[in-house]
């Protein structure tokens, strides 16, 4: 096993150092703007022009803060220090109001000007992964306006938790955002050590125990009422790729607490997954019902990242077969995923059939495959033969 271990780890480390980085850091980065492009093509150019969200700056620093810890990639320091003050000079304030738009106009004009919860998530990884990479602490001041903005403009008048936009508008309330606040407060306090990130961590883990995870039927839901109230019947959606990445994400929150609560959540997230997220061939489903039922059968490269995290840290604990899967879901994620793309790059969705579901590479799935080789690397000599 040992052996099968390494040759995954392996082989994206290699797809990872000496493929994807250098690409994303030259046809994926603007070096004129100091921002990376939203996508590329399958011929690795960039996609035509069009809004560039927040969202994919914060990930992209985030991937290449972690390429500058790693020792990944000679440049990854310069572009990480470049593409931060960009993004801190594009979408931080740029119309004289508080928080950070979510998206600009390649020319650099306001594109959409709303405050997005998913959005301010990823700004806050931003900030501790750069923190992490450059020891700069001056800007956690960064994180401590974010997050007072999100209590002043966007604390949920009903249910907990923060409303998805500011301004507020219509549609369900979702766990993802909140999954990914917990993840960033979680990095926070690691790079800071100052425990208010991890108070503020002890309450999105409070609300997700009593609203986002399901204990009578022992699923995360994805969709909520304004009070976060769950859906009723086939309106319960579940991600198996969210349980995975839930799973990887309350392990290391168990490791900074001792939350004696963990252990059967994880155990429960993790079989409802495993029994009820795989179709035929081995991938991860995107969604299905609380019941198992499949909703919709298409499959993501981003799940298989975070099954592979969950299944090494499992695997680091004891669990039985859980590095033996790790390894085949890594072959598989390469096989299916990243052999068949362009060097460096991706095809992000395949139908049912196995036919790409998209024309292009989205950068964000960087961030995805970035934390899935990390911890590929971390665990090569952690697992047990």
């Amino acid at each position: 096993m040992r052996h099968d271990m390494r040759d995954a780890a392996v082989l994206m480390e290699s797809w990872m150092l000496g493929q994807a980085l250098p690409l994303w850091a030259t046809a994926g980065f603007d070096a004129e703007a100091g921002r990376f492009e939203e996508g590329l093509t399958f011929d690795r150019r960039p996609r035509p022009q069009g809004p560039i969200r927040l969202l994919v700056q914060a990930r992209q620093i985030f991937v290449y803060s972690l390429a500058q810890r790693r020792r990944w990639h000679a440049g990854a320091a310069a572009l990480a220090e470049r593409a931060f003050e960009a993004m801190r000079r594009d979408y931080h304030r740029p119309d004289g109001q508080d928080g950070w738009v979510f998206s600009i106009a390649r020319d650099g004009s306001v594109a959409d000007s709303r405050r997005d919860l998913y959005a301010h998530a990823f700004v806050l990884l931003a900030i501790a992964a750069y923190v992490q990479a450059t020891g700069k602490r001056e800007e956690l001041a960064l994180a401590h306006e974010a997050l007072a903005f999100l209590d002043r403009e966007m604390t949920a008048p009903r249910g907990g938790g923060y409303v998805e936009a500011w301004p507020l508008r219509d549609g369900p309330r979702r766990q993802n955002p909140h999954m990914h606040l917990f993840e960033a407060l979680l990095a926070l306090w690691e790079c800071s050590g100052d425990r208010v990130f991890l108070g503020r961590a002890d309450d999105l883990f409070q609300l997700f125990v009593s609203k986002f995870f399901q204990a009578g039927q022992g699923v995360l839901l994805e969709y909520f009422d304004e009070a976060l109230q769950p859906p009723d019947g086939h309106g319960a959606i579940v991600e198996p790729g969210h349980h995975f990445e839930w799973c990887w994400l309350l392990r290391r929150y168990e490791r900074h607490t001792g939350e004696s609560s963990v252990g059967e959540i994880v155990e429960r997230l993790y079989r409802h997954a495993s029994r009820a997220g795989f179709d035929a061939d081995g991938l991860i489903m995107d969604e299905v019902h609380p019941d198992g039922t499949i909703l919709k059968a298409s499959r993501r490269l981003w799940p298989m990242t975070e099954a592979i995290k969950s299944d090494l840290v499992e695997a680091r604990r004891g669990r039985t077969g859980a590095a033996v899967r790790a390894a085949a879901l890594t072959q598989a994620l390469h096989g299916r995923f990243l052999a068949p793309a362009p060097q460096g790059g991706w095809v992000d969705r395949l139908g049912p059939d196995g036919s790409p579901l998209v024309d292009f590479m989205p950068a964000t799935s960087l961030y995805h495959l970035a934390g899935a080789v990390d911890e590929l690397t971390r665990s090569r000599a952690d697992i047990p033969a």
